[in-house]
Parts: structure tokens; sequence; C-alpha cells
């Protein structure tokens, strides 16, 4: 697809690819464009590092958003007429934000707060934030303030599990015993059963004896506190699950040249089919182009074989040194080096056909002279993202 048509038609936008391959300048750089065009929109990023915060001039990122100046979107389009705003994710304040909104109650939410079951267990999901960036997610596109939300997923493994995250956790909350034996609705539904042999209640005593009573009532007080929410889990993880299979969705793979970064892409390329999410735009980055056509060099080098001492030879500048020659000639290796390397990259993204893309799909960025950390380097960014059948 057409990128400014997917940067003014889609409500979710989601960068996915391994690790290394510029995900975050690319969604950086997505959403000032999509400023740019006129949008509302808002970057979420899983990666902490601070040239985020630079690239959109902005003192620093953090859990809140954080209102990109207009001087910086001008410098990125001379008629913008949207706005930019960007956060971090960060897992500690996402996970007790949870507990603050949709704890039954206040009472409820100071047990949950205070309970050492949610210090110890919260530790899991602050490790691996997927979960909670997707309930991030789900309340920044309910909150309607936004026309455009452009997310910056952990590498390829985990932006699978960002995908799979609330059905995952559907699944753990319907499906955990030991979770059922902590609340009075999960003990009636056991009721009657046997478990690994024993009746509930002789296994509650078990399970006292080994962890000590302290610590199974801290889980039971838990647990009686966190059932009312089970609900609102489950029907927000429906909710996330339409979303991200809609039309108002699109996912971004970015990836390069590199075998095990395009192998990653062809991995979620394929998972993505199979779950239904739809893919809207695949970008290569830090390729290798060459410029110059091969007629052009073989003209230069007066031969259908060039090479860097026959092209050195055709230099016929005044004064040059026999040293000199050896250094143009060491020069023009490495530049037949390179265009090996761009014409490896080149049958790379040619590969990228069997995914069965549509046409316009694939977009390539060319290896850059400097890192991209400001904005001068997003700006370049988007000037040189190119479809590759344009």
């Amino acid at each position: 697809m057409n990128l400014t048509r997917l940067l003014l038609e889609k409500r979710i936008v989601i960068c996915c690819g391994s690790g290394g391959v510029g995900k975050t300048t690319t969604s950086a750089a997505l959403g000032l464009r999509a400023a740019a065009l006129g949008r509302m929109t808002l970057v979420l990023t899983i990666d902490p590092a601070r040239r985020l915060a630079d690239a959109l001039g902005v003192p620093a990122l953090d859990h809140r958003p954080s209102r990109v100046p207009q001087t910086t979107l001008r410098a990125a389009g001379p008629a913008a007429r949207g706005m930019l705003d960007a956060m971090v994710l960060d897992a500690k304040i996402a996970l007790d934000d949870l507990v603050h909104r949709y704890a039954p109650s206040a009472q409820a939410r100071d047990a949950i707060l205070a309970n050492p079951i949610y210090r110890f267990g919260s530790r899991a999901l602050i490790e691996s934030p997927e979960y909670l960036a997707m309930e991030t997610l789900n309340r920044l596109e309910a909150e309607g303030s936004w026309e455009l939300l452009v997310v910056d997923t952990p590498p390829t493994r985990h932006a699978l599990d960002f995908f799979s995250a609330p059905r995952r956790m559907v699944e753990f909350l319907e499906g955990n015993r030991f979770l059922a034996l902590m609340t009075p609705r999960g003990k009636a539904s056991l009721r009657g059963e046997r478990i690994v042999g024993m009746s509930v209640g002789m296994l509650l005593r078990v399970i006292a004896r080994v962890t000590g009573s302290q610590l199974l009532d801290a889980a039971r007080e838990f647990f009686t506190a966190f059932e009312e929410m089970f609900e609102g889990f489950r029907e927000r993880a429906a909710r996330m699950e339409r979303l991200l299979r809609s039309d108002a969705t699109a996912t971004v793979i970015v990836t390069s040249p590199e075998p095990q970064a395009l192998a990653e892409a062809r991995v979620l390329r394929t998972t993505f089919a199979a779950e239904r999410i739809p893919v809207g735009a695949l970008i290569v980055n830090r390729v290798a182009v060459d410029a110059l056509p091969d007629a052009a060099l073989r003209r230069w080098a007066g031969s259908a074989k060039p090479t860097a001492k026959r092209l050195a030879g055709t230099l016929a500048l005044p004064g040059l040194t026999r040293g000199d020659r050896g250094r143009a000639e060491a020069m023009i290796e490495n530049y037949l080096l390179y265009r090996k390397i761009a014409e490896r990259d080149r049958a790379a993204i040619g590969r990228l056909e069997d995914l069965g893309l549509p046409p316009g799909t694939v977009h390539v960025v060319p290896e850059l002279e400097n890192e991209v950390v400001r904005l001068e380097g997003l700006r370049k960014f988007l000037r040189c993202l190119k479809s590759r059948s344009g």
C-alpha cells in the first residue's frame, strides 16, 4: 500500500521486525509524516533509548504523551497541519494504571497494590511487557484523542508475543487451576473434583504446609480482590483481537537486506497471513544503492569487465603521482566491492516478491551516512523512503 494512503486511512500502524533494523527510527519518521499530512498522531515506543526524544526535539520521553514542538513539524514539512505526541512504555506504571482503572472498588485496588503476590508477580509482566503494551494501546485507542497511533514493537519474537498477548492472558486466567483454588467462585466451580488424587480442601491444606499459611492467605486475598477484574480482561482482549484484524489497523514490517533480518521478516509475513493480521507495507532499511549504471561503468573502463586497475588507469589528472594512482586504485576497488553488495541487496529484495505482497507495498531506504539521531536524520530518512515500484 502507498505509505501516504496508509498513514491517512489507518487508526493503528504497528512497526515490527528484528532487532537493529531501524524500527524506532521508522516509527518516528512515519509519525512525523502523518502529522505533516494533518493527522493527530501519537508514537508509542517500547525502546527507552534517548535518540527518539532527541530526534523529535523533546527533552525526554516517559509514559505520558509529550507534545512534539510545532517547529519540529514545520521543519519536517512546511505545510504541516497536524499534531504529534510521543511516549515510551513504562511497564510498571502501565501495570499500576491497569489496577487503578479497572479495580472494582478503591478497597480492592488498595488490596491488590499492597499485596506481596502482586509485587512479586508484577516483575514477570514488567520484564515481558508485551501484554502491558497492548493494554496501553487499547487505552490510547479508546480515549480517541489521536487519529493515528504508531507503535514501535520489540524485536520479532516479542512482536509475535505482542499480537497474541491478549489471547494468552485470557487463556491463562481461564485455565489456571491454582487461580481457581484461590477464589470462592473458582472453588465452587471445582466442587466435587479431585485434583492429583486429592480433594480441593485437602490440596489447599497441603499447599499451606509447603508454602506457609501467610503466603497462602496473601494469595487468597490477592486473587479474591483480582477476581472481579477477570471479565474486563476478557472483554478488552476480545476488543483488541477484533481491532488488530480490522481494516483500521496495518502492520509495517521493517527489515534490512541482511539474511537473518530477511528471514525474520518472512516469519512475520507468514505468521500475519495465518493470523489474518493485515500487512500495509514492508520497509527495507540500510540498502546499498549504486546509482551508476553498468553501461556507464563499462564505458568508463573501456572494457566489458571493469577492474580497479583499468579504471584507475583512465584517470588523467595533472600531477597524479604513482602513489596517487595506487590510492585511487584502492578506492576504486572499494567501490567495486560496494557494487557487489548493492547487487546482493537488489537480489535479496527481488526475492521478496514471493511473499505475495501487493505492488507498491515494498519500500527501500538506502544506507544513510550517519545514524538517525536528530531531526535532520529523520527528514533525510523520509526523503529517501521510496516505493520499490517507484
